[in-house]
């Protein structure tokens, strides 16, 4: 059984912040089965929504784990302190003891995990407060200089004017606390590598303070795959997790100084199979990102030819395909962009850098698809580089699965995509009449150039047990014009349980449509007259289309 989900929570605790009691964000997921550990996880810089490593990279972690998001006022504080007031730590540090007592726990069954900011923080912490099992990658010690050179967070902790005694106070705030303990009666694993900007300023004057640690390990990477500060904890995630599992078990792992990373390459053979690489048919092409504006596709990602050419060559020329029935197709040009880490995303045998590997449309309103005509379309990108004579085409895929369907007057545009291929679809935004559709409007509005409708709509045998089963459209259709909405959905359970059939117990709850917010559509911009109205219902390959009654607008 899987753990359960990581819960939200905003926890205030009394702290001695002269501004009062401090709220402090976090998430929580229990542990699974008997396990009897809590790792607390500290965030860097920018992570996403506030908190590092609550994807799926810690799932098949046992142990009790508490993400605590370092955002206070809107600000980063690396959980210290505003304006040299350290209420913030103390309410951070009374929420991890909080937890740790309530789980039933003492300090030497709790790990703390960061990364940048956030491994300064599990350093801190668990020097001041004397957990036992310190994991931090790539962290800063001397925190007053770098929050300085980040004017926005310097301001925050250190006062308006950042004067220079709160800043050598920050910078002493760490290695104080190491050179004081050590490291004594904890297990350290600082993770490292001498491709980070900072490793000559933050780790390496640093690291002699840990003298007094008995189990002290310093793991530094020497990989191609590793150049820079953010790489080093995403190359070294599966030896990170694997190191909270042995703790979370009571075991302490010894890896003592250890260089992970292949750091030497045989650069004849490199050259060799790039070139091989560059001369055979291989074209990258991953979609990244994807939405539907209007009649606009706005797509971006990866696009390159792999390997390495033999000689200085210009930007390659690159452009979208769109083929239908009859291998009929439209070709529409793209922008080439730059990309960062590439060697590492798409690392074969040797690193290799594709530094214009980007894509995204030339025109800011997206591939405009208005003029194709209705129909199933696969994507494609072509590449070509006139100076080495290729020209190539290779279907596009996508990083992750994504079903987007957009009204556009009178048709739908759907993007639909997975690791194996891209489709655009376009067709008609007014579908079929099933026998099978339970149909009925609950109430509808028109006040001035505002229009509101709401109902239920369900085809028997098409379960809606969830939002975002379907899409549903409102449909304007008059004699010359035809304008069409997006429709938000709700659970009603009560208001659908009437339609269903005696004998179906498919689940429907999620069957009601609705103008968003319940509050109508803005119609101002449309024609004068009398139109028909209709709501549609897009799921898996139908569409599906109930009238709703006519429309006058004046």
């Amino acid at each position: 059984m899987s753990n359960p989900a990581a819960t939200d929570r905003r926890s205030v605790l009394t702290a001695t912040d002269s501004s009062g009691p401090i709220p402090v964000e976090y998430k929580f997921r229990p542990a699974e089965g008997d396990a009897q550990h809590l790792i607390v996880i500290f965030s860097g810089f920018a992570a996403p929504a506030g908190y590092h490593f609550a994807g799926k990279s810690l799932n098949d972690l046992r142990a009790n784990i508490l993400w605590i998001r370092d955002d206070f006022d809107g600000h980063y504080s690396y959980y210290l302190c505003r304006d040299m007031d350290f209420g913030i730590e103390t309410a951070v540090a009374g929420l991890i003891e909080r937890t740790m007592t309530g789980l039933g726990l003492t300090p030497d069954r709790v790990s703390l995990l960061g990364v940048s900011k956030g491994g300064s923080a599990a350093l801190y912490f668990g020097l001041k407060y004397g957990y036992r099992n310190i994991v931090s990658i790539v962290p800063q010690f001397l925190i007053g200089d770098y929050v300085r050179d980040r004017a926005e967070t310097g301001r925050y902790m250190l006062g308006e004017t950042m004067p220079q005694q709160h800043v050598d106070a920050l910078n002493g705030a760490l290695p104080s606390l190491v050179n004081a303990y050590g490291g004594q009666g904890h297990n350290i694993y600082l993770f490292t590598s001498e491709a980070d900007e900072q490793y000559a300023k933050e780790i390496h004057p640093h690291v002699q303070l840990f003298w007094g640690c008995a189990n002290f390990n310093f793991i530094r990477t020497r990989s191609a795959m590793v150049r820079q500060h953010g790489e080093v904890s995403g190359y070294n995630l599966p030896l990170v997790t694997g190191v909270l599992a042995s703790l979370t078990e009571g075991a302490e792992p010894r890896l003592g100084f250890v260089e992970n990373g292949n750091a030497q390459v045989n650069e004849v053979e490199r050259g060799r199979y790039l070139a091989e690489l560059r001369q055979s048919d291989q074209v990258v092409a991953v979609l990244n990102k994807q939405d539907i504006r209007g009649a606009g596709l706005l797509l971006s990602g990866h696009a390159f030819l792999p390997g390495e050419p033999s000689h200085a060559v210009g930007r390659p020329v690159k452009s979208l395909i769109a083929e239908g029935p009859g291998n009929r197709h439209w070709e529409f040009p793209l922008a080439t962009t730059e990309a960062k880490h590439l060697y590492s995303l798409y690392f074969d045998r040797f690193a290799c850098d594709y530094p214009d590997g980007g894509f995204e449309p030339e025109n800011p309103k997206g591939i405009l698809v208005n003029e194709i005509p209705a129909g199933a379309y696969d994507l494609s990108i072509r590449i070509q580089s006139p100076t080495e004579g290729i020209d190539r085409r290779a279907p596009l895929s996508a990083r992750r699965p994504f079903d987007i369907r957009r009204p556009f007057g009178g048709t739908e545009i759907s993007l639909i995509g997975d690791k194996n291929k891209v489709r655009l679809l376009r067709r008609p935004i007014i579908g079929q009449h099933s026998q099978e559709t339970a149909f009925s409007v609950e109430n509808t509005w028109l006040k001035e150039r505002t229009f509101h409708v709401e109902g239920t709509f369900f085809v028997h045998g098409i379960e809606a047990a969830e939002h975002g089963h379907a899409n549903y459209y409102l449909v304007l259709r008059g004699e010359q014009s035809i304008y069409s909405f997006r429709l938000g959905m709700s659970r009603k359970s009560a208001a659908i349980r009437g339609h269903i059939r005696r004998g179906d117990f498919s689940n429907y709850d999620f069957a009601y449509f609705a103008t968003s917010g319940y509050k109508g559509i803005n119609l101002a911009n449309a024609r004068p007259g009398n139109y028909e109205v209709y709501v549609s219902m897009s799921t898996g390959g139908s569409l599906f289309s109930a009238q709703a009654g006519t429309v006058t607008l004046n």
